[in-house]
């Protein structure tokens, strides 16, 4: 957003953050209506990351990746996301995939996968939700890994499962058989998109991020050992807040498109009987300032959020993070609302992206982890009590 100035960025994470900016400015923003009205995945928007060598943002420099600070991450993602926020989401998701690989994954599985990125472009989903289940509570996982000859038998449903049939590989979580708590049972495997057991069900159809495709997905594989990422209850010792870091910058860079648009749009537009713009009357103004104070105090939540996962305070980083992201998302969909009224009528056409970017925001106050939760755990902390922003049965 070139109306308000970031936190002063090194020289390089102002690099990886302006590298973004470009390609979402020349070649995400065109395509992203046409993956809004087709329900289609950006493919292209992909290759082009892939070319400019982004893709790997946060694989590790000695496996070959960009290793991306947090910081330099949330805001490439929020650049990201005011082209196309379809691809911004869908890509947090393949990016905190690779940190959890990078946390968890042997020597060798890190060599693999990290390859399959920088090399070859491959995109890894994370699956996790199940239908019937809710992140506002504690979440209970169906999915089971039974032992197997030769490692597991993996079998469940998956719902709300983002890059769909695009995805080369699926971050599936469960819990082994016969273990009586997540602490103690839950793992994950990766699980290719060509195995046998892997069906999809093309039945995405939703109101905003349609070039998510969020297909569900059924599976019942079986997983060799060399697949199975991390040991029973690892996954949980680790650092799991990117996923909802990331979620903060993408949809407060979708209202901080809707507010640049806002933005020129009262610079530009005159409305008849009056002879200046509209930036001349005090309700416009009014409007302006609200949303870009709150869209300016968000962006320095999340950036702050980032810093302190940087510390690897996990408390502290806990509780930043759950309102950078309660309060982004919040901000984001306030910022496309106040943008379309502003409009008037003309802001519900199609020709115009306000009414994209206020349905794609739509979603941010229920992502999980939902602002429901965000602010329950954040006011746990506050109170000085046990807190946690996931937690599974």
């Amino acid at each position: 957003m070139d109306s308000l100035p970031l936190p002063p960025l090194s020289a390089e994470q102002t690099d990886l953050v302006a590298r973004m900016r470009e390609l979402s400015r020349t070649r995400f923003a065109p395509r992203a209506a046409r993956y809004d009205a087709e329900s289609s995945f950006p493919h292209e928007n992909y290759r082009d990351l892939q070319a400019a060598g982004l893709l790997p943002l946060t694989v590790p420099r000695a496996y070959g990746g960009v290793g991306a600070d947090p910081i330099a991450y949330v805001h490439a993602l929020r650049e990201m996301a005011q082209g196309c926020s379809a691809t911004a989401l869908t890509f947090n998701m393949h990016s905190t995939i690779t940190s959890f690989i990078d946390a968890l994954g042997t020597e060798a599985q890190k060599q693999r996968w990290f390859a399959e990125v920088v090399e070859h472009g491959r995109l890894i989903a994370s699956i996790t939700s199940e239908p019937e289940q809710s992140f506002r509570d504690k979440f209970v996982l169906n999915t089971v890994f039974r032992r197997a000859d030769g490692g597991w038998r993996v079998a469940g449903v998956k719902q709300f499962c983002s890059i769909g049939d695009a995805a080369d590989y699926y971050f599936v979580t469960g819990v082994v058989e016969g273990t009586s708590s997540a602490a103690e049972g839950v793992i994950s495997a990766m699980i290719p998109r060509t195995d046998a057991g892997v069906k999809i069900e093309g039945i995405w159809n939703a109101t905003g991020m349609r070039g998510t495709i969020s297909h569900t997905i059924r599976y019942d594989c079986l997983v060799p050992e060399s697949d199975v990422v991390g040991t029973p209850g690892s996954l949980l010792t680790i650092d799991l807040s990117g996923f909802a870091l990331g979620y903060a910058a993408v949809y407060l860079g979708i209202g901080e498109a809707a507010f640049d648009y806002m933005l020129e749009y009262a610079k530009t537009k005159t409305l008849k009987p009056a002879t200046e713009p509209m930036s001349h009357h005090p309700l416009v103004q009014r409007t302006v300032a609200q949303v870009g104070t709150a869209l300016r105090a968000a962006q320095l939540l999340v950036h702050e959020a980032a810093r302190v996962r940087m510390t690897g305070d996990k408390a502290a980083t806990m509780l930043a993070v759950n309102q950078a992201k309660a309060y982004a998302a919040e901000v984001g969909l306030d910022a496309t609302t106040r943008a379309l009224q502003m409009a008037g009528g003309r802001g519900i056409l199609k020709e115009l992206p306000l009414e994209r970017w206020h349905r794609d925001a739509l979603a941010g106050p229920v992502m999980p982890p939902s602002n429901d939760r965000c602010l329950e755990t954040a006011g746990k902390l506050l109170c000085g009590l046990r807190a946690a922003t996931l937690e599974f049965q």
